[in-house]
């Protein structure tokens, strides 16, 4: 007894012509985006995945992944965006430290409490091996406020009786370094001259973080 085949149904043809589209793109190199915004031979096909990504039945999501599309390297979710971030960074041979740091502080810190364990170790490895510094899950100082914190030891009687700009570790803590920096490194403190008074500038000067011919440009 021959069994006759249950004919496609509408959708059915409709989800496989999506499909043999999405095969086309894909073999001929274009960047998928799944997105509203994506179109292939001017059909949305972005639209297609978006929906097939939310909605679609694991088999289906299984027929894409082997087809050449993996819609966990498209995931908003925060698990899956660290992974990508920490893949795109081992492979990257130059990275770009400031670029990197803007997107961490940006997208990954304010989700750090909800971060797999595991993930945020992963990520601290590699940022290591790349930048040769460790990846503190805390949003770093900006140049401004690190001027008020100095300006605040300045200031403090108590805690700088001898109103120096520069003492040693034990009184001035993390800043310290960052200081140190500045009096090591000449071009680092000309690019915050502006947040100083005239006053501040010349005891700056006898302390050896700032150059006669500095205070003359700023004249």
């Amino acid at each position: 007894m021959i069994t006759a085949t249950k004919p496609r149904t509408k959708r059915a043809e409709n989800r496989q012509k999506w499909l043999d589209l999405l095969q086309e793109a894909i073999d001929e190199g274009v960047k998928i985006g799944v997105n509203h915004r994506f179109k292939y031979k001017g059909k949305n096909l972005g639209t297609f995945l978006v929906e097939a990504k939310r909605r679609g039945s694991p088999e289906l999501h299984e027929q894409i992944r082997q087809m050449g599309l993996d819609f966990k390297n498209h995931s908003n979710k925060p698990e899956d965006y660290v992974q990508r971030f920490i893949k795109e960074l081992w492979n990257n041979p130059n990275p770009n430290k400031g670029n990197y740091i803007t997107r961490f502080n940006t997208c990954i810190l304010p989700k750090k409490d909800i971060l797999n364990k595991r993930t945020k170790e992963e990520l601290e490895v590699v940022w290591r091996l790349k930048f040769g510094e460790d990846r503190p899950w805390r949003k770093r100082d900006d140049v401004l406020t690190r001027v008020y914190k100095w300006k605040q030891f300045r200031y403090n009687r108590k805690l700088n009786p001898k109103k120096k700009w520069f003492q040693p570790k034990s009184l001035m803590g993390d800043l310290y370094f960052w200081v140190y920096a500045r009096k090591r490194k000449p071009w680092l403190m000309q690019a915050i001259l502006n947040q100083f008074d005239t006053y501040e500038l010349e005891e700056l000067k006898n302390e050896g973080f700032v150059q006669e011919s500095w205070l003359k440009n700023l004249k």
